[in-house]
């Protein structure tokens, strides 16, 4: 074999034996976890909500309805490149007062739904809702199920804050066929640096565990001063910063029904005194309608609001 065969026998070699090489160095150079941050209660708090909006990288604000800035701060935020959501006020269990806009259990229908619509209407830039409280409200399917629909005939997602186990809202939206995703990590729970900085550490080892996660903060000034450092944190776990929207899942619509129910069902409505008709979906046999027969211990995680001064 002459020598200049033989080399370029040898280049080949070294070349198939470097190629995995490099596609596993431009994967470590790529991460593949992604990380989505929704700061709610935006609205309130001029300075503290414009501080929000400059955060470096795809945060996702969730602006409170009718609030006395949510929208200045949209319009701000909006150029500022963020994705923007409604932080929906939905009734809770500890009875704290929820504002403009407020969606309380035990509404009508009508009234429930123009209350959503109204705060729509306000914020045109929102691509989604996630909810405000809501520890009762997101617990009922019924009301779940109407303002699923209203999501759905406008093309929006919903995010479930889970502010309490028992929530039912992801059910919902799964029978709507509704893009929907749910909170894994309360960021400041606990108003201390550290303690946020440890959440975000757990937010992120989650992220890398399952490929993606969602957590919350508020614009506290304590949880902007770990935002504002986070950059470096990120990056040195190999863990992309996205928008909400891309972690939200797309359900077939029905999927939460049963595909064909018994004859012996089909026309037959349980009485009211055993528990609620609910038509989420035109059959009430659907696993949204029967979910609240679960029996859950609810932990409730409302918060308080953030100061209203600035």
């Amino acid at each position: 074999m002459s020598e200049t065969r033989f080399g370029a026998m040898l280049a080949r070699m070294a070349a198939s034996l470097l190629l995995p090489l490099a596609f596993s160095a431009q994967a470590v150079a790529e991460p593949d976890a992604k990380l989505a941050i929704i700061i709610d209660d935006i609205g309130y708090n001029l300075s503290l909500g414009r501080r929000t909006a400059v955060l470096k990288g795809a945060y996702t604000l969730a602006l409170l309805p009718l609030t006395p800035h949510s929208r200045e701060l949209a319009t701000f935020a909006h150029t500022q490149g963020k994705e923007l959501i409604l932080h929906a006020p939905m009734a809770n269990q500890r009875g704290l007062p929820l504002g403009p806009g407020a969606l309380e259990l035990g509404m009508p229908r009508d009234e429930l739904l123009n209350n959503l619509r109204h705060s729509l209407m306000t914020l045109p830039e929102v691509v989604g809702v996630n909810n405000h409280m809501g520890s009762a409200l997101t617990e009922h399917a019924q009301p779940m199920g109407w303002i699923m629909g209203e999501l759905e005939r406008r093309d929006l997602f919903f995010v479930d804050s889970r502010t309490t186990s028992a929530s039912v809202a992801g059910e919902v939206a799964k029978s709507y066929g509704l893009r929907n995703a749910e909170r894994d990590v309360f960021l400041d729970h606990v108003r201390d640096p550290e303690h946020i900085r440890q959440q975000l550490v757990r937010a992120i080892e989650l992220a890398r565990q399952r490929g993606s996660a969602i957590a919350i903060g508020h614009p506290y000034p304590e949880t902007l001063e770990v935002l504002e450092q986070a950059g470096n944190l990120l990056a040195g776990q190999s863990v992309r910063l996205v928008s909400v929207s891309q972690l939200t899942r797309q359900a077939l619509a029905g999927s939460g029904s049963c595909p064909l129910a018994p004859n012996s069902l089909r026309d037959y409505r349980p009485p009211n005194r055993y528990f609620p008709v609910v038509l989420a979906n035109s059959r009430w046999w659907s696993w949204g309608n029967l979910i609240n027969w679960r029996y859950q211990p609810a932990v409730i995680l409302d918060k308080h609001g953030i100061s209203k001064s600035g």
